[in-house]
């Protein structure tokens, strides 16, 4: 929800005639899209697994979202870590196959038989909305502000499926998996929906690890977009324009954008050694998806622009209940937990653990003495400093994984991203400590501070979304080092700063007079 905190700096950016389309769209584009191409790649590479690296994309783009609408005097925090959990659900897809489909070749046994290149493209695009679905679903939701009971146990409901078929649950019910059982009624009634090369009658009887993969995957992207359909058809039918848009933006945008930038793996039949062709592929996805989020953004802020005219006071509709700050405690607690369920369990779940006991402290304290605007400031306190602090931490998790190779502790041969050996962790286990230690100090200084004063402090000055950009510029290099392909990195850590510094001169003129 976009909340007007401060009129004055709103009004006076708002009605700025120097803030056209170049600052508004142009701007944004470039800075979303060149810390998306690195954060992307960041994900795709050892360190990170599926969710949780998918997880910092999505947070950075929520809290370049944040910082953006802060300086325009809105207050968003109540959706940084929505984006970016959101949009992590779709990091367990996998498309792998596919490459070879664009190329002309579909394994079979232990050979090839020839397939049309659309094929691959056309699951590349399914299997692209689904990667970016549940991140524009979620975010609408976030958009949209306070709900009844019953709008969230329909959420609760699509997201219970959703996770069903991330995490192939459901062995309880159908004795197997959600998605194998559904795969199973695929290939049993109609194949050729989902399983190319269906008509050769392949899919009968014991299958082949490709064809085994083939099935599962298809099955999963095919659910999910079905999924994002749903969610689609039921925002239409509840009229919750921001929902739609954004599952239209983000969802349906980045299918074609995925299938477009897997192009580059086309290098690989014509100059295999030249450079990391998946590399440049994951660094063109993450501008294709950050291009998304900001013209998302160019929305949400131009549709609120409108709305606001004619308006003279802050526009904050909160609940007036504790109930919805336990209900966030809950999503949040099994969202986060997922993140961090396949690769590392025990970490994830105290991560997750400190989120829900967070939100659970702050609606049980609040409960018998509520004052809404005061509560509702806290949680977003705790919120967005969590938010921060879990892209730090998941940062330094993942390059931990690369920096004890970088600085010669271990060798290369003897590590991979969920081994954890003694240097490893003799790295990482001050840098938590730190993090962890700040943080609680942070949210609680921040807590005192919201106490006595009800307007809202950004713990991201420009100075330190400088120091972010640059750190996270560092982290890309580092996972890949001593790779070539580094000075992409450098050249869209560049992009960055100069985007950055070029929307801080629109936004002081227009905003805060700096």
């Amino acid at each position: 929800m976009l909340v007007v905190t401060d009129r004055g700096r709103y009004i006076r950016y708002r009605d700025n005639k120097r803030s056209h389309v170049f600052y508004e769209l142009c701007l944004t584009i470039l800075l979303f899209g060149s810390v998306g191409a690195i954060t992307w790649a960041i994900r795709g590479t050892s360190g990170w697994g599926g969710i949780d690296g998918t997880v910092v994309p999505g947070l950075t783009w929520g809290l370049l979202w944040y910082y953006l609408c802060y300086r325009r005097g809105i207050d968003a925090r109540s959706i940084v870590l929505w984006l970016g959990l959101g949009l992590a659900l779709g990091g367990e897809l996998g498309y792998g196959q596919y490459v070879n489909w664009i190329q002309g070749r579909f394994e079979l046994g232990d050979g090839t038989i020839p397939i049309a290149p659309w094929v691959g493209y056309l699951w590349f695009t399914i299997c692209g909305i689904g990667w970016a679905a549940p991140g524009g679903i979620v975010l609408g939701w976030a958009l949209g502000g306070p709900v009844s009971t019953g709008r969230w146990v329909e959420r609760v409901v699509f997201m219970a499926v959703l996770l069903a078929l991330i995490f192939n649950l459901g062995s309880a019910l159908f004795g197997t998996g959600l998605v194998e059982w559904l795969g199973a009624f695929f290939v049993r009634w109609c194949p050729s929906l989902v399983f190319p090369k269906a008509d050769l009658g392949i899919y009968q009887g014991d299958l082949d690890r490709h064809l085994g993969r083939t099935v599962y995957t298809n099955t999963q992207n095919f659910a999910v977009l079905v999924w994002w359909g749903a969610a689609m058809i039921t925002a239409a039918f509840r009229r919750d324009r921001r929902t739609l848009t954004a599952g239209a933006v983000i969802g349906g945008g980045f299918g074609p954008g995925f299938a477009i930038s897997a192009a580059w793996c086309h290098g690989y039949a014509y100059a295999p050694a030249a450079v990391d062709w998946w590399k440049l592929w994951e660094l063109h996805a993450g501008f294709n998806l950050g291009l998304l989020y900001a013209l998302m953004l160019y929305l949400c802020l131009r549709g609120h622009d409108k709305a606001d005219e004619g308006k003279d006071g802050p526009h904050d509709r909160t609940p007036a209940t504790t109930r919805p700050t336990w209900c966030l405690g809950i999503a949040g607690f099994v969202l986060i937990f997922a993140a961090g369920y396949e690769y590392f369990f025990w970490t994830g779940l105290a991560l997750a653990t400190g989120f829900f006991l967070a939100m659970g402290w702050l609606a049980w304290g609040d409960s018998r003495d509520f004052e809404s605007g005061r509560h509702w400031e806290r949680v977003r306190i705790v919120s967005l400093r969590y938010s921060i602090f879990l892209l730090v931490f998941l940062l330094f998790h993942g390059v931990s994984s690369r920096a004890v190779v970088v600085l010669g502790i271990h060798d290369d041969a003897a590590i991979d991203q969920y081994a954890w050996p003694a240097g490893r962790i003799v790295l990482f286990a001050p840098v938590a400590f730190v993090l962890v230690t700040v943080t609680l100090w942070s949210i609680h200084r921040a807590l005192k501070r919201a106490s006595t004063s009800s307007a809202p402090n950004s713990p991201l000055s420009p100075e330190r979304m400088y120091d972010l950009m640059t750190f996270i510029g560092f982290v890309g290099a580092a996972s890949i080092w001593p790779a070539k392909i580094g000075v992409l990195y450098a050249l869209f850590l560049g992009l960055t700063i100069f985007s950055l510094s070029r929307l801080h001169r629109c936004l002081g003129a227009g905003g805060d007079g700096e």
